[in-house]
């Protein structure tokens, strides 16, 4: 699960990438680690998730909103950066 809020408060259940525009490198940080590390991301993306009620949503997320959903998604799959 990821929850976040850029404005409009939203969990995602199960979310998976359904489609990444335009990748570019970035350096990041971590609450998990101390420090920052560079990671590639993209500046577009389109992800599929359910929502709390278990409705499928698809919807599209670019800029920062973007980095922090990819970099979420690598946490329920096991990456840390």
């Amino acid at each position: 699960i990821v929850f976040m809020d850029d404005g409009a408060a939203r969990a995602m259940i199960n979310p998976e990438i359904a489609e990444a525009k335009t990748p570019y490198e970035t350096d990041e940080g971590c609450l998990s680690l101390v420090g920052r590390r560079s990671a590639k991301r993209f500046r577009t993306v389109r992800v599929r998730y359910l929502d709390l009620s278990f409705k499928e949503h698809v919807e599209t997320f670019s800029g920062f909103t973007a980095q922090i959903i990819q970099h979420e998604i690598d946490h329920c799959n096991g990456v840390v950066i």
